[in-house]
C-alpha cells in the first residue's frame, strides 16, 4: 500500500487523520463544557 504514497502525501494523510481524531474528540467536549457552564447559571435542561 506504501508504495502508491510519495513520503509528502503520507505526511498529509496522517496530519489529517489526527486533525479529525482531533475534532471528533473537541466537539462533545465543547459541548458538555458549554452545558455545564448554562447549568451552573442555573438553566437546568440545555439541549433537551
Amino acid at each position: 500500500m506504501f508504495e502508491f504514497f510519495e513520503r509528502e502525501q503520507l505526511a498529509y494523510i496522517i496530519i489529517g487523520a489526527v486533525l479529525l481524531s482531533g475534532l471528533a474528540f473537541a466537539i462533545p467536549y465543547s459541548r458538555r463544557r458549554k452545558r455545564e457552564k448554562l447549568r451552573r447559571r442555573g438553566i437546568k435542561k440545555y439541549g433537551h
